[in-house]
């Protein structure tokens, strides 16, 4: 299988073309990469620290912390970064992992959930193939701030995928132009913001926003579909307009489009037109905005961090 560019390797003023979703290639990359050379690095940079730890802490995704937190005899817990929980999945990296063990010299497999799984989303998030473990905790990620629905249009694509994204900016800043709202469009550190020239009055182009602060003062909230973005919309009360481009992306706007909560658009053909109604349409819906308005209940009523310390208290204490 072809693998794809390293996204993250590249620093630069210029925009790549948008390449194709490709599911299976996203899920790939986590057995080929993150369970192969990533885990390699990270098993490495870890041992050279771990004498003094009681305890690792890490995302899901990084197998080479659990790894060494395994060799060691440190309890590990994981904290899940993938809403619909569709990356990781055990049939696909099985394999790496067990190579991983073999390289490591690790008597049992590598525990790939930890010793304690720790999810801030809420279980409705998570794609129902794909369950969180039997220990897992779930946890409140943000106390959230009051919504307002009659507040700016925000547009962000993030900052990996923000210069793979071919004209997509400029077909978001060809629509919000037309809208009768203002408008902040988050172009990340990579782009200058000038490169896309003049704009309204009322829309804004930056290279970063405070999302935490723009967010929950949302009408409408238009990104490529990042388990954060996806959650901070949520807690902000804003039907979502995704463009999936990969990573796990495309299993975010799954869920979106399953909870009600928002509608998805191709990030390589919808026109500045098809944007523009979308926007509008977000903006009038008021059972959406109703939908929102209950996922955000849910996640509101998930356990406190504070409890979900107290575990993890609880784990350091019994592993001594």
């Amino acid at each position: 299988m072809e693998t794809r560019p390293d996204r993250r390797a590249r620093i630069s003023d210029e925009i790549s073309p948008l390449l194709p979703v490709d599911r299976d290639a996203e899920v790939a990359v986590v057995a080929e990469y993150f369970a192969g050379d990533a885990a390699r690095q990270s098993a490495e940079a870890i041992e050279a620290v771990i004498s003094s730890t009681d305890l690792i802490v890490c995302d899901e995704l990084d197998f080479g912390a659990m790894a060494a937190g395994a060799r060691a005899g440190v309890p590990v817990v994981i904290v899940s970064v993938i809403a619909s929980g569709s990356l990781v999945r055990a049939d696909r990296v099985s394999d790496a992992l067990e190579r991983l063990r073999l390289e490591l010299g690790l008597s049992e497999p590598i525990r790939y959930q930890g010793d304690l799984f720790v999810v801030p989303f809420t279980p409705t998030m998570r794609a129902p193939d794909f369950p969180a473990p039997d220990h897992a905790v779930w946890m409140r990620p943000d106390r959230g701030l009051k919504p307002d629905p009659n507040g700016s249009i925000v547009a962000t694509l993030g900052t990996e995928f923000n210069t793979e994204s071919g004209d997509l900016f400029d077909r978001i800043l060809d629509a919000l132009a037309e809208v009768d709202a203002p408008c902040v469009v988050a172009v990340g550190r990579d782009l200058d913001p000038a490169r896309f020239g003049p704009q309204p009055s009322h829309v804004r182009v930056e290279q970063y926003v405070d999302l935490d602060a723009l967010v929950p003062r949302a009408s409408v909230v238009l990104h490529h579909g990042g388990s954060g973005l996806f959650m901070r919309s949520v807690l902000g009360g804003a039907p979502q307009i995704l463009f999936p481009m990969g990573a796990d992306q495309p299993f975010t706007a799954d869920r979106v489009q399953h909870l009600g909560v928002g509608c998805v658009l191709d990030s390589q053909t919808a026109d500045s037109t098809v944007i523009r109604e979308r926007v509008a349409a977000l903006r009038d819906d008021a059972k959406m905005r109703d939908r929102v308005t209950a996922l955000r209940t849910e996640t509101l009523a998930l356990p406190d961090p504070a409890a979900v310390v107290r575990k993890v208290e609880a784990l350091v204490t019994s592993a001594r």
